[in-house]
């Protein structure tokens, strides 16, 4: 297993379900598989992950992921993006 390129990596929030989006690849997803609690890889047929998909994420992971979240929170949910 290895993870693809970084440089067409793309992430998205869906803030109505509280979950991060880390596309890594275009490549199509294969398989799912949950690693750890509310951590989600996507694999191609090469077993390379395209994705990965953090659910709950800030309820579970925004203090221990980035300290000075509370910024980036305030922007994501004032922004369109977002949405």
């Amino acid at each position: 297993m290895k993870i693809n390129n970084f440089s067409r990596m793309k992430m998205q929030y869906d803030k109505e379900v509280d979950a991060l989006y880390i596309k890594l690849s275009e490549n199509k997803i294969v398989e799912s598989e949950e690693k750890e609690n509310n951590i989600v890889l996507d694999y191609d047929s090469e077993k390379n992950i395209v994705g990965i998909e953090i659910l709950y994420f800030i309820k579970n992971h925004k203090q221990s992921i980035f300290p000075v979240f509370k910024e980036v929170e305030e922007a994501v949910w004032k922004s369109e993006i977002a949405g």
